[in-house]
């Protein structure tokens, strides 16, 4: 059997919604990273972790399984979120006969908006709840004042023009927005203050997609890291979850960019890894 398999794991409006398996062949911890990519829910793909980070995990003994999921705002947030519990219940499901393993134990894995479907997926979308969760500058409601209004830090980019927008949003669903074409879209919803609503059905509320500090309470445990000087989701999120999940590990790092992690060589970001893939050994 190869290392590496692609399987398809559903469909939204005819579109494959596929998952990538990479099998460790060393170490074997016979637990599975599954990855769930960030991009404020509007731009990335599954296959956007460098891969010197997914060499480091795989070294470690850790299997990897990335998803695809749908983007907003073609597809919203109910059917994001939804399609993402789907890609992890057919893990649960096929993941022993369809990739040789022996359990399908897993930890759950993102970054960014990816890390948020993380925490989301804890209420009640799972058939079986992870072991951990590893949230690298996630955030776990959409209820925090600095995502409801105009950002002053994205304001600062220069403005995107409405005619130059509709170019950008499709009819119909994707799973793949690059960053060199969709980030503009991201922009535009954070310099404009609609980005949380473009996420939701009209009328819908955000508390159906923001965890309470009651569901926090019973979250497995949890890596968090996040930058003091962190620009897009304020570094208090991930301070008060350190506060709150009974068994964590907050890793700080001091005026970094948000995703400081894309810089693979960056010290800090070479430190994070090593942290995380120690503190893993502990859960």
């Amino acid at each position: 059997m190869s290392n590496k398999m692609t399987i398809k794991y559903g469909e939204i409006q005819n579109l494959a919604l596929e998952a990538t398996f990479i099998r460790s062949e060393t170490n074997r911890k016979e637990k599975t990273i599954i990855y769930i990519h960030g991009g404020g829910l509007v731009y990335g793909n599954r296959l956007d972790l460098p891969e010197v980070y997914i060499n480091q995990l795989l070294d470690a003994g850790y299997d990897f399984f990335t998803l695809d999921y749908p983007l907003a705002p073609e597809s919203k947030l109910s059917e994001i979120i939804q399609s993402a519990a789907n890609g992890v219940n057919w893990f649960l499901e096929h993941a022993i006969p369809a990739f040789g393993i022996q359990t399908n134990e897993y930890i759950l894995f993102g970054r960014s908006s990816g890390a948020f479907l993380c925490f989301l997926l804890n209420k009640g979308y799972l058939q079986q709840r992870p072991k951990a969760i590893v949230s690298l500058y996630g955030y776990h409601s959409l209820m925090n004042s600095s995502f409801k209004g105009p950002s002053q830090h994205y304001l600062k980019f220069p403005r995107l023009e409405t005619s130059a927008l509709t170019r950008l949003i499709g009819d119909t669903p994707l799973v793949n927005g690059s960053i060199e074409k969709r980030y503009a879209l991201y922009v535009y919803y954070r310099q404009t203050g609609k980005w949380v609503y473009q996420l939701v059905n009209p009328n819908e509320s955000l508390v159906n997609y923001s965890l309470t500090k009651d569901e926090l309470l019973t979250l497995p445990p949890t890596f968090l890291t996040a930058s003091t000087a962190d620009q897009d989701v304020p570094y208090e999120i991930t301070d008060s979850l350190s506060e709150i999940i009974p068994d964590n590990e907050l890793f700080t790092v001091n005026g970094l960019e948000h995703d400081y992690d894309r810089n693979t060589h960056l010290p800090e970001a070479q430190q994070l890894y090593v942290k995380m893939i120690k503190w893993l050994e502990t859960v």
